[in-house]
């Protein structure tokens, strides 16, 4: 077979695909949209800085708590005096370990205002309270004299050795229990504007009572108990004593003041947990003085009758 026929074929094949009509392919163009001039986002007036809330100021003294919830501060003084330590050395056991049990076998929280001559002449017992969780330590003064007179029957110190007093108590208790008190509590109560001074210069808070049991030389337990139960309201600090000598009454007080209390719905806890709940409440007397009169010598007289009585301001608990 020839090759020059078969080599023509493609040839006019591709010569009449050339020829015919293609289709024209169509551009569709679009207008171009404008560029929008957008302006950059307005620069920040201010810093954004974090809100600092200032620490509340150290309360001058405190009486209590604003709280309407159903706490209630038990407090107990633990005196010491130089003729007291001179008794304890010869016998005679001031603290009152009826109440502390029971105290502690009610896991009851409360504050324990301790001179710095108790825990010194008692350390075993100054420990084994201090490590107590339920139990907070405060400072009542080395050896227990008034800051301020007339207060009752106890020795004065003057200004310049009040400081003195707080700071030897300071570092006998931590001596003894470790611990560090943040609270003090004025001997017999008593004070004026430059013990207040002394106090807070020496990193402390001075802590009174709005309720006060007069358990003091009361050997009448119902009413010790009558006075706490008529007085205490949410938010209130109770004064108490654990010398068995000077407050021989206590022990029986308590177990009829906690059941009530706890009946009524109140928990007991601490100074520095009663504070967190709410603002203290503070004295109002611009002249900061508290004094005391000597302790009547006379005792007072037993009660006939206690009960529960209902009256104008509900149910409370009294002697008669």
């Amino acid at each position: 077979m020839r090759r020059g026929p078969l080599l023509l074929i493609p040839a006019l094949l591709l010569a009449g695909i050339s020829v015919s009509p293609q289709p024209v392919a169509r551009v569709v163009t679009r207008p171009v949209q404008a560029l929008v001039d957008y302006s950059p986002l307005p620069a920040l007036q201010q810093e954004i800085r974090p809100v600092v809330t200032p620490p509340a100021p150290v309360p001058r003294v405190v009486l209590g708590a604003q709280t309407t919830h159903l706490l209630v501060a038990l407090t107990f003084d633990l005196d010491m005096t130089p003729d007291m330590a001179a008794a304890a050395r010869a016998g005679f056991k001031w603290i009152n370990t009826d109440a502390t049990s029971y105290l502690e076998s009610m896991n009851v929280h409360a504050t324990l205002f301790m001179t710095g001559m108790w825990a010194e002449v008692y350390p075993t017992e100054a420990r084994r309270l201090a490590r107590n969780p339920n139990l907070e330590i405060g400072n009542h003064s080395y050896s227990h004299p008034a800051f301020h007179s007339p207060c009752y029957q106890l020795a004065t110190v003057g200004h310049t050795a009040q400081l003195g007093q707080v700071q030897r108590a300071q570092q006998a208790i931590e001596r003894v229990t470790g611990l560090t008190p943040k609270f003090f509590r004025f001997p017999g109560g008593c004070y004026d504007r430059a013990a207040l001074d002394t106090v807070h210069a020496a990193g402390l808070i001075p802590v009174q009572w709005n309720v006060n049991s007069i358990d003091a030389f009361n050997p009448y337990p119902r009413q010790i108990a009558s006075t706490v139960l008529n007085g205490v309201k949410p938010g209130s600090i109770v004064v108490m004593h654990l010398m068995r000598g000077n407050a021989p009454s206590s022990a029986a007080a308590l177990r009829l003041i906690i059941p009530a209390l706890q009946r009524r719905g109140y928990e007991f806890v601490t100074v520095s947990e009663l504070l967190a709940a709410g603002p203290a409440i503070q004295p109002t007397d611009p002249r900061e003085i508290v004094e005391a009169a000597p302790i009547r010598s006379l005792p007072l007289p037993a009660p006939r009758w206690c009960g529960w009585v209902t009256g104008q301001k509900g149910r409370v608990y009294t002697c008669r």
